[in-house]
């Protein structure tokens, strides 16, 4: 990783997800605070976000983190999201954006 790529986010937000699915959720939150300030118009670090306070139970938090990702992406579903990515193996993923109350 190095420190000026552009595309710094992609790999930040990467990271969180694997934290999530890790169930290591407060590194998590740190790479997909990372991620959203690297590229504040990327909605993977909102996403992460999301997911990841809401399995915490961070539930104003994760709220938060889903209204900044429907300002960025107002168009996001789960269910758009599973079909596009084939995210099917990211069951904690998922499950914290139902939690933090993503359109389904």
């Amino acid at each position: 990783m190095s420190p000026v790529d552009p595309r710094l986010h992609f790999t930040f937000a990467g990271m969180g997800y694997a934290f999530i699915e890790l169930r290591r959720f407060d590194e998590a939150i740190a790479a997909g605070k990372k991620a959203q300030r690297h590229n504040p118009s990327y909605s993977a670090g909102y996403r992460c976000l999301a997911s990841a306070f809401a399995l915490l139970g961070r539930d104003a938090e994760a709220r938060d983190a889903a209204a900044r990702l429907l300002e960025v992406d107002p168009d996001f579903t789960i269910s758009a999201y599973i079909a596009r990515g084939g995210q099917t193996n990211a069951k904690l993923l998922i499950e914290g954006f139902r939690k933090a109350g993503l359109p389904e």
